[in-house]
């Protein structure tokens, strides 16, 4: 290609700058005009209406139904009945000889204390009674025919000699008026006779306590003596037969809880025993449930698989504070002894719940306590709709209020739904 000649004259110098000041304002135009073409373009966009997205929805007719609820509860195996056995006395054991897993009957021989010192108190206690009963018997009975002539023959010989006292003393007195003897001979014969009137009243008493008998006082505290002495050697055969330790219960023995040869106190356990033929469980019972259950109906009650059929045999009658629940007590029968206590369990039961609207769970949204709310299909719209919901039984939600029967509740494709969205129902159920 030629090359442009230049033209080095003057006015060849202005055309050619003439000519590159115009190259210089056509850009700017030019993308002005491309600006104004773009905003021109992009007002034509907004004015054109854009179709909005119908979203494929599963609604369900909403309606009222009754649901039936499982209650499932766990909780640990116990003995039937069970019991720690202690000694009532203290002492050293010299027989233990039952074992860990031994079966057991109510009063048979589990253990003794040393004896010894027991022994000699119901010999003592023994001694006093007899003791006791003579001196009764005596006070009773009264005095002996002999011990009577005994006591008057003494009453006769002091009744004479007080007579013969009494003359010397007047023959004596006669003397010292006549001044025939000394005044110390007067005195001593005086005391003479006082001595000997004394003598005879004494014999005269005992001679009556003999025939009249014991007062009434006396014997009464004779009496009450006796009795006394027989309640302690009662007490005291009592005591020696607690140093042999019996079965209070049929059952097995759980746990031996001491050795031959330590020294116990009384109420120190010795062995743990449980009926174990059967065992027992405690559900904890939600207290809002506790009017579904009765006794003497069957519960069913699993263990590592394998399921028993319980017994309700006791509610107990107050609510546990700290949980809200009540103790709802099962028998299990346990005739292997293949069910051991101290497992955990787990019971199933069927409870008919009350009639009301129930919905799927994914059918609601909760952002919170108090603000939850699902979809409505009105019209082909998803239509927000606040509800109140209540408990959940079986994966379902129970709607208190805010839906009423009839209505179609959107069930899948909530989590795409805004307020007013097009919808395509796409399946579900009718009402």
């Amino acid at each position: 290609m030629a090359s442009p000649k230049v033209h080095k004259s003057e006015d060849g110098l202005e055309k050619g700058a003439e000519s590159a000041m115009t190259k210089r304002w056509l850009v700017p135009i030019a993308m002005i005009g491309l600006a104004v073409t773009t905003a021109c373009s992009s007002n034509s966009e907004e004015m054109i209406p854009i179709a909005q997205e119908t979203k494929q929805v599963v609604v369900e007719a909403v309606k009222t139904e009754q649901l039936q609820q499982v209650s499932e509860l766990s909780a640990t195996l116990q003995p039937w009945e069970e019991a720690l056995v202690s000694f009532e006395v203290s002492g050293r054991i010299v027989e233990l000889d039952r074992s860990e897993g031994d079966n057991v009957k109510a009063g048979d021989l589990l253990a003794r204390v040393n004896d010894t010192d027991y022994e000699l108190q119901v010999a003592s206690t023994h001694a006093a009674v007899q003791q006791s009963a003579a001196t009764l018997s005596k006070v009773q009975n009264g005095a002996r025919e002999q011990e009577i002539a005994q006591a008057k023959l003494l009453v006769d010989k002091a009744n004479i000699a007080q007579q013969q006292a009494q003359e010397d003393f007047q023959r004596i007195e006669k003397l010292y008026q006549e001044n025939a003897i000394s005044k110390s001979d007067f005195e001593s014969m005086q005391n003479r006779l006082q001595l000997a009137q004394k003598d005879l009243e004494n014999a005269q008493h005992a001679y009556s306590l003999i025939t009249q008998g014991a007062r009434t006082e006396d014997k009464t505290l004779s009496q009450a003596t006796y009795q006394q002495a027989v309640i302690s050697q009662e007490a005291a055969s009592t005591t020696l037969a607690k140093t042999q330790l019996h079965s209070s219960i049929n059952g097995t023995i759980l746990s031996k809880l001491s050795s031959a040869g330590n020294l116990v106190s009384a109420g120190t356990p010795v062995y743990h025993i449980g009926n174990i033929d059967q065992l027992k469980v405690v559900l904890p019972v939600p207290d809002r449930e506790i009017s579904a259950w009765k006794v003497g109906e069957t519960v069913a009650i699993e263990l590592y698989g394998e399921k028993r059929d319980g017994k309700v045999v006791n509610i107990y009658p107050t609510t546990n504070k700290s949980t809200g629940t009540i103790g709802v007590e099962v028998q299990i029968e346990n005739p292997k002894h293949d069910w051991y206590a101290g497992q955990v369990v787990k019971a199933t039961k069927s409870i008919e719940g009350q009639e009301g609207i129930f919905v799927p769970v994914e059918a609601v949204i909760s952002r919170g306590k108090g603000d939850a709310h699902v979809f409505v299909d009105k019209d082909g719209k998803a239509v927000k709709t606040q509800v109140e919901i209540g408990r959940m039984i079986q994966n379902k939600l129970e709607i208190r209020s805010g839906l009423t029967a009839g209505e179609q509740v959107i069930v899948k494709g909530v989590d795409r739904l805004f307020d007013g969205d097009a919808i395509e129902v796409m399946g579900g159920t009718n009402p």
